[in-house]
């Protein structure tokens, strides 16, 4: 039995790529800030290349037309493991990430604790246009800027008065560097922003939250 994470049979690939790059694109939009847009939509252009002829082939077809799907699924499969390699191995991809995706994690990770003990202190900084800073540390230790194994989760919402529940906090990303910067565009000048933090281990398992604070946009 093969150890490869992809798999052999066309359709079990098809499959695999379209699950792997349509999780991509979510956390892209709305955690993920470490790859870059030109490798993801290189990977995603080569995979609508092959999923034209896939599609085709499923109906009669010629020898030519199944040549060609062979061949550019070799190219995507090709581009798929770099991209995997490059991107997918470490922060801020956690293990559950790769789980749901169906790839392996690496072998380092699942060794670490299931519970994140530790609580995140953090400070809002402003500096420059449509710029928020969020300063933060392990609250529980004077030098360690994050607790071994963590980032800092940031949740935060623009609305004027204060969030109700964690559910309202509609925008997130993951901090690997403190302090984090959040950029806005300029028509939220002068709107208020909430924030709240907790620490996230490669495991995906969270830690504390924060009491949430609060700052206008400048």
């Amino acid at each position: 039995m093969s150890n490869d994470y992809i798999p052999r049979t066309i359709d079990g690939f098809a499959n695999f790529a379209h699950t792997l790059i349509e999780y991509v694109r979510t956390r892209q939009r709305n955690v993920w800030n470490h790859i870059p847009n030109a490798d993801f939509e290189n990977l995603d252009s080569v995979h609508e290349a092959f999923k034209e002829y896939y599609h085709l082939t499923k109906a009669p077809c010629t020898s030519t037309d199944r040549r060609e799907k062979n061949r550019r699924k070799k190219e995507c499969e090709k581009v798929l493991r770099v991209f995997v390699k490059n991107h997918l191995h470490q922060d801020p991809v956690t293990d559950k990430d790769r789980d749901d995706m169906g790839i392996p994690n690496p072998k380092n990770t699942r060794s670490q604790h299931t519970e994140v003990k530790a609580l995140v202190k953090f400070n809002i900084v402003i500096k420059g246009t449509n710029n928020v800073i969020v300063d933060f540390k392990d609250a529980d230790s004077a030098s360690k800027a994050k607790p071994a194994g963590c980032n800092g989760l940031i949740k935060y919402v623009i609305k004027d008065t204060a969030p109700q529940s964690q559910e309202e906090f509609t925008h997130s990303t993951l901090a690997t560097r403190t302090p984090h910067t959040l950029e806005f565009p300029n028509e939220f000048s002068g709107k208020r922003v909430w924030i709240v933090m907790c620490w996230q281990n490669a495991r995906g398992i969270l830690g504390r939250w924060t009491e949430m604070q609060t700052a206008i946009i400048p």
